[in-house]
């Protein structure tokens, strides 16, 4: 079976949802690309995109020149709250992205509620979660030392209402201020609004606490933040929108065997055996980091079992051996 991927080379999402599965899936021949040259243009049995592709405005065309079976993959909503930082865009993408799920031969999904809000576009819609590659490429349990506790966090600008659900609890970590360290990810400061956000997530985060600032990288070099953590927080605000995201950054944890103290709402949630530290109120945010601030072993065996766990359960080889026979069965239809 041959694949063609297309993705942005700065996509997290299609990292994620395309490069990574391909480039894990024994028994095809795959191919991942940013600009389909006419070289590349045939020969293929499945075309793979994440929400958008070059072939958006004329599906009839496409088909015929590729002669592929389409897939698309979408992991999140793509009708945006109307707080959210890129509402905007994602209304000029909304009619283009509804008739790629009309015109797709296979949409991918992550979870069920994405599911359901992907069914009435197109009748053969698949979940397969984002998967790792547990102990390989970057995902190895590599980490740095450090003399102090380091509670971390890793995201985008888009989180701005998700930070801010720690600046309250926060302000009581105070007391720890010769413990502990607040490591924050992705900081972006390219342009005066990102710099704008960024610097309000940080207030949130730090509270005039030691931090460490990590400026955002690359999809495929990320997982270096993660190396200079000990106790992962994970705040997510409960909306309809989040509902249809997945739990990634749960995972992500996983793969440096660091303990999680995350938000009960889904999609996290709806893993109700995950070996996390649930937070059901703002006060659980302090009493969680409390525990494993002052528990040094308690953060090893939460963080031992959360790998087993997830690599139980959220192996990318596992996800891959179901995404490949229906992409077989896709093929021969």
């Amino acid at each position: 079976m041959k694949i063609l991927g297309m993705m942005h080379q700065h996509s997290g999402c299609g990292y994620h949802r395309v490069l990574l599965p391909l480039g894990f899936m024994p028994g095809i021949t795959g191919y991942v690309t940013n600009v389909l040259t006419e070289d590349k243009q045939e020969g293929w049995d499945i075309f793979l995109f994440n929400r958008l592709s070059c072939f958006d405005h004329n599906w009839t065309e496409a088909k015929k020149l590729i002669k592929a079976k389409v897939v698309m993959d979408i992991d999140d909503y793509w009708v945006l709250p109307h707080n959210h930082i890129n509402h905007i865009d994602y209304e000029h993408h909304k009619e283009t992205i509804e008739n790629n799920l009309i015109n797709a031969d296979m949409v991918t999904v992550t979870n069920q509620n994405l599911y359901d809000k992907v069914k009435p576009f197109n009748s053969n819609v698949h979940i397969f979660p984002n998967a790792l590659p547990f102990g390989k490429n970057q995902f190895t349990e590599e980490r740095r030392e450090s003399d102090r506790v380091r509670i971390f966090w890793a995201g985008g600008v888009t989180h701005e209402h998700d930070l801010k659900l720690l600046q309250n609890p926060f302000k009581r970590l105070s007391i720890f201020k010769d413990k502990i360290q607040m490591v924050i990810g992705g900081y972006n400061d390219d342009n005066e609004q990102s710099k704008a956000i960024w610097d309000r997530m940080l207030s949130y985060f730090t509270q005039g606490l030691p931090y460490m600032k990590l400026h955002g990288t690359s999809p495929t070099s990320y997982m270096q933040m993660y190396e200079n953590a000990d106790i992962v927080v994970i705040p997510l605000e409960d909306t309809d929108w989040h509902r249809s995201k997945s739990n990634l950054k749960i995972l992500e944890a996983a793969a440096k065997r660091l303990p999680v103290i995350v938000s009960n709402v889904e999609p996290y949630s709806l893993d109700k055996d995950a070996p996390v530290l649930w937070v059901n109120s703002q006060k659980d945010w302090f009493e969680h980091l409390k525990y494993l601030i002052l528990n040094p072993d308690a953060r090893v065996e939460l963080g031992n079992k959360l790998y087993e766990w997830a690599k139980e359960k959220y192996s990318l080889e596992t996800v891959n051996e179901r995404r490949f026979a229906a992409f077989s069965d896709l093929c021969k239809a």
